[in-house]
């Protein structure tokens, strides 16, 4: 009877130990595979910061633009013409989307492994940046729309696009031979109204790119193995 017993108590503690270390082993696995994961979150978000940052500054040059020219209207024509207003024009029209780098995260969300991750913060990031995301590509949407149907149908008819374009990837050589001055475009108030409606869209969408920059500099935060010690 004690040998039957002994021999059930090492049966028992051997699958004890087994269990034991089968589970230090799926531990290690996984942590392991979450370290992987946020090395892939840490590379893919200091690339979109970087890209990030050009974006916003690009965007708030267009908004500066955008809104010295609303204090261009009535001048004289001997104030105007100390300025280039077909280069002012076609440099108001020159928003970009920022479509950043999303492989790391959707193949997270999609495979499931997004519970790997421990932070309960940086899994919230996750998703508010996911949403984030889809904030600002309404608020391009939204920028784009108003400049394709309001903004430029606008110039077509009352300025010359040549002249405009000359600025622009056309490049062109030569001035249009319409008479068509850009002047007076600063004494109608469809005008005023067309560049307050732009400069309100570059603003909203510059809010939004920079709550993006806003969780990815968390985002950063929260994965950096290896931050750099405090100075």
């Amino acid at each position: 009877m004690v040998y039957a017993l002994g021999e059930i108590l090492l049966v028992t503690v051997g699958i004890l130990i087994a269990l034991q270390v089968n589970t230090w082993n799926e531990q290690r696995k996984a942590k392991h595979k979450e370290s992987s994961i946020l090395l892939g979150l840490y590379t893919e978000s200091i690339g979109n910061r970087e890209k990030l940052k050009t974006v916003i500054q690009h965007h708030q040059a267009l908004l500066e633009t955008t809104k010295g020219m609303m204090n261009l209207f009535f001048l004289p024509d001997s104030g105007l013409n100390e300025y280039n207003l077909d280069s002012l024009i076609e440099r108001t029209l020159d928003f970009r989307d920022f479509s950043p780098s999303k492989s790391v995260i959707q193949d997270l969300i999609s495979s499931g492994n997004l519970g790997l991750i421990s932070s309960e913060n940086l899994r919230a990031l996750i998703f508010e940046w996911e949403r984030e995301t889809e904030e600002l590509k309404e608020s391009y949407e939204t920028l784009d729309e108003g400049a394709a149907q309001l903004f430029v149908p606008y110039l077509t008819k009352n300025a010359s696009m040549k002249n405009i374009d000359r600025y622009g990837p056309l490049n062109w050589e030569e001035k249009s031979r319409f008479n068509s001055p850009t002047h007076r475009l600063f004494q109608d108030l469809e005008f005023e109204n067309l560049l307050d409606n732009h400069a309100w869209g570059l603003a909203n969408y510059l809010r939004a790119l920079d709550k993006l920059e806003e969780i990815i500099e968390k985002i950063i935060s929260e994965t950096n193995l290896d931050p750099a010690p405090e100075k």
